[in-house]
C-alpha cells in the first residue's frame, strides 16, 4: 500500500468525530434540497402531462350559447376545438354537487375505475368526493328530483383543488362534490363552451362573437391560479430555504476543517522535514475531506428518496393528480455531490495555504499562546474580584480564544434563527387568519346568486337580520383577472373606509405594492382609469372594493343590479336552514375558515419538514462545533485536572462559559429569526391570502429551550470526556 494512502487512512481514523459531524452537516442539507426539488419538478412535470393528456381547456366562454354558437367559434383562426357543456350546481342539504355534461376530447375525466355513463340516469363521480362521502361505484345519488346510478370514479384537470368558487377555494370534498353526466341530462342549451386554442387568437373577438359575458383563460381560473400558487410556494421553499441551510453549514464546515488542521499543524511540518511534497500533504487531507462529502451527499440522497415519497403521498391526499409518484432525478444528486465536494475542497485548501508556506521547523514548533490581556471587567477590581476563580477563568477564556468562542457562538445563532424562522412561519398562517376573521370580516354568511336588478329584493335578504347588497365582478388590471366588489353606501361587512367608496376603489396593500400605486394614484380597470380612495391591510380573499354611484361615474353601461348579499344574522341555523331549503348558495363565516385552513395544507406540510430539518442541522451543527471545542481543549483540561483543579469544578467553569455563549447567541439568533421571516414572507404571497408575519412568544421559547438542551447534552458530552481524561492524552494533545 502506498505511503500517502497509508498516512490518508490513519488520519481519516483520527478524524472519524470530525468526518462523522462533516457527513451530518451535509447529509441534512443534501436532503433538504433533493426533497424540495424533487416534489417541484415531479408536481409540474405530473400536472402539465395531466393537463395535455386529458385535454385541459385553454379557455372557457361563459354565457347563454347553443350549437350555432359552438360551431361559430370553431371558424375562429387559432381555436382548433370547441365544445359546448352545461354547467349547474345542486344543494342536497349542506351538501353541493356540481353536475357537468360531459365534452368530447376537452376537460375529460381520468378514469380510475368503472367506466363513462352512457345515458342520462347515470354519472362519474370524482374519486375524492366518492372516499369522503361514503359512494362507490353502482350507488345512486339524487340530484333534484333524479336518481343518478354512479358508473365510475375520476380525477379531473379542472378540479385538482376543490375549487367551487372565488370565495371557496378549496372546499371539503365531503361537502361539495363534481359528477359528470352525459348532454341529455340537461336541455339542449349551453352555459358554457370549452375550447383549445393556438398562439395569436383574438380571445375578445371571440368572445363578442357569441355574445359571452365572461371569459375565462386556462391560467386565470381558480384550479390552474391554486396549482400555480402551490407550485410557486414550493419552488420558493425550494430555493430560499436550501440556501439559508447551505450558508450556515458553509461556514461551519469551513471553521470545523480550518480547526482540524490547525490541530494537525506539527504533524505537518513532520511530513515536511521528512521530505512529503506539499502536494501529497494536500492530496491527504483533502481526499478524506472530499470522500466524507462523498459519502454526507450521497447519504443525503438516499434520505431524501424515502422523505419525498413520504411528502409527495401526503400531498396525494390534499389534491389530485394521477401518477403523482416519487420519481428518481439524478441530475439533482450530481450538483449536490459537486457542491458538497467543493465546499470541502475549498475549506480545506485556504486552511493548508495557512500553514504549508512554513517551514518545518517553523510547523513543528508550538503555537505561541495568545497573551493574556486584561479585559474590560478586570479594570473594575471591586467587580471583578467578586467573582469566583471559575467564572474569571470562563470570562478570560472566552475573549482569549475569540475564533473559538465565536464558532461555538454561530453555530448557537444560526441553529436558534432557523427554528425561530420555522416556527415563526407557522405562527404566521394562524396570523393570517387571525387578522382577516377577527379584525377585518364583519360579516357572517355571504349569499350567491344570478344577477337582478338593483331595486329589487332577493328573497333570501328578508332572512338575515342585516344586510348589504353588492355585485362581485371579475376585472382585468394589469392583464390579470381579480375581484372588484361594487357595494352599496355604508357598507360595513368588512373593515374599509367606508367613505372612501364614492370616491375611488379600496385596493389591498399587497396588490398596492405589487402595482406601485398609493393613495391619490389612478389604476386602470377594464381600459377606466379609476382612482385610488383607499389602501387596506388584507389577507384572506384579496378583493378590491368601491361603490356603485363611483362606478356609474367611469362606466354608465354597467348595469344596475346585484349577485350578492353580505349580512349578519343572530340565528345562523335557521338562516342557513332556509338557504338550504330554498337551493340557495351561500357561503358563511365558518366556510370560510374551513377553506383557509385547505388552502394552507399543502404549506403546513413543507414548514413542519423545515422545522424537523432545522432541528437536525441545530443539533447537527452544534455537535461538530461542539467536537472542535472539545478537540481544542484536552490539554486546557487535562492540565487543570494533573494541577489539583476538581472535575467538578472543570466542568463548572465550560458551564459557565457555554451559558456566555448562550446567553450571546439566543438573542442574536431571535434578530435573525425575525430578519428571515420578514425578508420572505412576499415570497409566499399572492391573490388568495398574504402571510402576516408573526413569532409567537411560544416559539421564542420553544426554540431557545431546544438549543440549550442540545447544548445541554454536548454538555455532558465534554463532561464525560473530561473525566476519562488522562496525562498521557493530554501529553499527546500538548501541541495540537
Amino acid at each position: 500500500m502506498k505511503s500517502g494512502l497509508r498516512l490518508t487512512l490513519r488520519k481519516m481514523r483520527s478524524h472519524i468525530p470530525q468526518l462523522s459531524g462533516l457527513m451530518l452537516l451535509l447529509i441534512v442539507g443534501v436532503c433538504f434540497y433533493i426533497t424540495l426539488f424533487t416534489i417541484v419538478l415531479r408536481y409540474e412535470e405530473t400536472a402539465e402531462q395531466y393537463f395535455i393528456d386529458q385535454a385541459y381547456a385553454d379557455v372557457t366562454f361563459y354565457g347563454a350559447f347553443d350549437d350555432e354558437s359552438v360551431g361559430l367559434l370553431s371558424e375562429f383562426d387559432g381555436i382548433l376545438a370547441t365544445q359546448g357543456r352545461t354547467v349547474r350546481d345542486f344543494r342536497d342539504g349542506e351538501r353541493i354537487i356540481r353536475v357537468i355534461s360531459l365534452t368530447e376530447s376537452i376537460n375529460t375525466p381520468y378514469l380510475h375505475n368503472g367506466r363513462l355513463p352512457s345515458n342520462e340516469t347515470e354519472a362519474v363521480l370524482l374519486n375524492r368526493n366518492a372516499k369522503a362521502m361514503g359512494f362507490s361505484i353502482g350507488d345512486s345519488l339524487t340530484i333534484g328530483e333524479r336518481s343518478l346510478v354512479i358508473t365510475g370514479l375520476a380525477a379531473s384537470p379542472e378540479y385538482i383543488y376543490m375549487a367551487q368558487n372565488e370565495r371557496t377555494m378549496m372546499a371539503q370534498p365531503g361537502n361539495f362534490g363534481v359528477m359528470f353526466v352525459t348532454q341529455g341530462f340537461f336541455p339542449h342549451v349551453y352555459n358554457e363552451i370549452v375550447a383549445l386554442i393556438d398562439d395569436g387568437v383574438s380571445i375578445t373577438e371571440a368572445s363578442e362573437a357569441v355574445s359571452a359575458f365572461r371569459t375565462v383563460l386556462r391560467e386565470n381560473q381558480l384550479n390552474h391560479i391554486m396549482y400555480r400558487r402551490d407550485l410557486g410556494e414550493i419552488r420558493s421553499f425550494a430555493f430560499i430555504f436550501p440556501f439559508v441551510f447551505a450558508v450556515l453549514i458553509a461556514v461551519v464546515i469551513y471553521v470545523m476543517l480550518s480547526r482540524t488542521i490547525q490541530k494537525d499543524r506539527k504533524q505537518i511540518g513532520t511530513m515536511k522535514a521528512l521530505g512529503i511534497t506539499d502536494n501529497m500533504i494536500i492530496g491527504i487531507y483533502l481526499s478524506q475531506f472530499c470522500f466524507a462529502a462523498v459519502a454526507g451527499a450521497l447519504l443525503g440522497g438516499v434520505a431524501a428518496m424515502f422523505i419525498t415519497d413520504i411528502i409527495i403521498g401526503i400531498f396525494a391526499a390534499m389534491f389530485e393528480v394521477p401518477a403523482l409518484s416519487f420519481a428518481f432525478y439524478p441530475g439533482l444528486w450530481l450538483p449536490a455531490v459537486v457542491v458538497s465536494v467543493l465546499l470541502c475542497a475549498l475549506s480545506g485548501l485556504i486552511a493548508l495555504t495557512s500553514i504549508l508556506p512554513l517551514l518545518p521547523a517553523h510547523a513543528m514548533r508550538p503555537r505561541i499562546p495568545k497573551g493574556g490581556r486584561r479585559i474590560l471587567l478586570e479594570h473594575a477590581g471591586f467587580l471583578w474580584q467578586r467573582f469566583s476563580f471559575n467564572t474569571r477563568y470562563a470570562l478570560k477564556n472566552s475573549f482569549r480564544n475569540k475564533s473559538r468562542f465565536f464558532a461555538v457562538v454561530l453555530g448557537m445563532c444560526g441553529s436558534c434563527a432557523l427554528l425561530v424562522f420555522s416556527f415563526g412561519f407557522y405562527n404566521s398562517i394562524g396570523n393570517t387568519q387571525d387578522r382577516y376573521f377577527n379584525d377585518f370580516a364583519n360579516y357572517d354568511v355571504i349569499v350567491s346568486f344570478d344577477p337582478i336588478p338593483l331595486f329589487t329584493e332577493h328573497p333570501s335578504r328578508e332572512q338575515i337580520d342585516y344586510s348589504f347588497k353588492a355585485l362581485l365582478l371579475p376585472v382585468d388590471i394589469r392583464e390579470e383577472s381579480y375581484i372588484l366588489a361594487i357595494v352599496e353606501p355604508g357598507f360595513d361587512m368588512v373593515n374599509i373606509p367606508v367613505e372612501a367608496l364614492s370616491s375611488g376603489v379600496i385596493v389591498p396593500e399587497y396588490f398596492a405594492r405589487q402595482w406601485r400605486v398609493k393613495l391619490g394614484d389612478t389604476l386602470e380597470i377594464n381600459g377606466f382609469s379609476a382612482n385610488v380612495s383607499a389602501v387596506v391591510p388584507q389577507h384572506l380573499a384579496l378583493t378590491i372594493y368601491t361603490g356603485f354611484d363611483y362606478i356609474n361615474t367611469l362606466n354608465a353601461d354597467i348595469p344596475p343590479v346585484y349577485n350578492t348579499i353580505y349580512g349578519r344574522s343572530a340565528d345562523m341555523a335557521a338562516l342557513t336552514g332556509y338557504l338550504e331549503a330554498n337551493g340557495i348558495d351561500f357561503v358563511t363565516i365558518e366556510d370560510d375558515k374551513t377553506s383557509f385552513d385547505s388552502i394552507m395544507e399543502s404549506m403546513e406540510v413543507l414548514i413542519w419538514f423545515m422545522i424537523a430539518c432545522a432541528l437536525l442541522l441545530g443539533f447537527t451543527v452544534l455537535y461538530s462545533v461542539g467536537l472542535i471545542n472539545l478537540s481544542a481543549r484536552e490539554y486546557e483540561y487535562m492540565f487543570m485536572g494533573v494541577m489539583g483543579y476538581p472535575r467538578k469544578s472543570i466542568i463548572a467553569a465550560h458551564i459557565k462559559e457555554t451559558t456566555m455563549q448562550l446567553a450571546l447567541a439566543i438573542p442574536l439568533g431571535f434578530l435573525f429569526g425575525n430578519l428571515l421571516l420578514e425578508l420572505i414572507k412576499d415570497e409566499f404571497s399572492g391573490s388568495s391570502f398574504v402571510v402576516a408575519a408573526a413569532i409567537y412568544p411560544q416559539s421564542y421559547i420553544i426554540s431557545a429551550v431546544s438549543v440549550v438542551v442540545v447544548t445541554a447534552l454536548m454538555a455532558l458530552v465534554t463532561s464525560r470526556h473530561i473525566e476519562r481524561l488522562d496525562i498521557v492524552e493530554g501529553l499527546k494533545a500538548r501541541n495540537e
